[in-house]
């Protein structure tokens, strides 16, 4: 054994050694650490000039989208609107009665069904059976497209109408998302509009309802009962205000004979047509004739 060597006058003293506890790695969680990276990425890394090239794309998707055409299906009448309504837009469809404003709306929505579009139709006062007898008239098979998926009939109240705007959307709005409707018509909001005494009411509930279709990313088409030969004389609706086109159909008699004029008064971002033109509802719907010589 080795013998321990004391040195005069100092103590030999023994140092303690402390054993370290092991550190605990921390649990890294790949899944954060990887969002933080490509945050990093997205707000640091990319150079200005891929910014701007990405906002560019973008805004050019939704000018695309917002620049599409939604045709009628009454042929010569699109070409007179540059090939058909804005996607996106609220229409307004304007006559006395007979004057061909529900088979104006079921031409359109019966074009979206041969396109494959699911339409929807909302009525106050057609009865199902009864409406789609009529339209069978016309070669347009309802019970067939409603089979299909591509049609949904309706019937509701304006009082209903009226329950849909309190609540933001109701029952109609879960229709629209469930089954991706592309084409919508109201026919007509005369009868909703009855419900407002107060002028003002009336133009709020317009408003609310336009904003409501505005929001479903759709093409929606809206008929008014109107006498167009009292025009001049007649107070503008808020229906026609706020739509973004306004489409008026003439039920004139001339001479002995009722003779049918259309006419486009406005259509937002459309170089339409200002001519009043002769039209018939033939056996296939509305057949756009020649000009009527008046202007409109």
């Amino acid at each position: 054994m080795k013998k321990r060597i004391k040195k005069k006058g100092k103590k030999v003293v023994k140092k303690k050694v402390v054993k370290r506890k092991p550190v605990k790695k921390k649990k890294v969680d790949k899944k954060k650490t990887l969002k933080k990276k490509t945050e990093n990425i997205s707000s640091k890394s990319i150079k200005s000039p891929a910014k701007k090239l990405l906002q560019k794309s973008r805004v050019r998707i939704k000018k695309e989208d917002t620049n599409k055409r939604v045709p009628t299906g009454i042929k010569k009448f699109d070409k007179l609107i540059e090939g058909g309504f804005e996607y996106d837009s609220v229409n307004l469809v304007a006559g006395g009665s007979g004057s061909g404003k529900t088979i104006f709306a079921m031409q359109f929505l019966i074009d979206g069904i041969k396109k494959g579009e699911p339409c929807l139709y909302i009525t106050f006062e057609e009865s199902k059976k009864e409406f789609y007898k009529n339209m069978l008239g016309f070669g347009w098979d309802l019970s067939k497209a409603e089979s299909s998926g591509k049609f949904t009939f309706l019937e509701y109240s304006p009082a209903k109408l009226k329950m849909m705007l309190d609540e933001g959307g109701g029952a109609v709005e879960s229709i629209v998302i469930r089954k991706k409707i592309k084409r919508l018509v109201i026919d007509s909001i005369s009868s909703f509009t009855l419900l407002f005494d107060d002028e003002s009411e009336k133009r709020q509930a317009i408003l609310s309802l336009i904003d409501i279709l505005k929001k479903w990313d759709n093409t929606d088409l809206l008929t008014l009962e109107k006498d167009t030969s009292k025009i001049k004389n007649q107070k503008v609706s808020p229906s026609e205000l706020q739509s973004d086109s306004l489409i008026l159909l003439h039920y004139t008699k001339i001479k002995n004979k009722r003779e049918r004029f259309i006419e486009i008064l406005k259509m937002r971002g459309t170089n339409h047509s200002k001519e009043t033109y002769e039209f018939k509802i033939g056996k296939k719907g509305i057949e756009i004739g020649n000009k009527a010589g008046i202007k409109g």
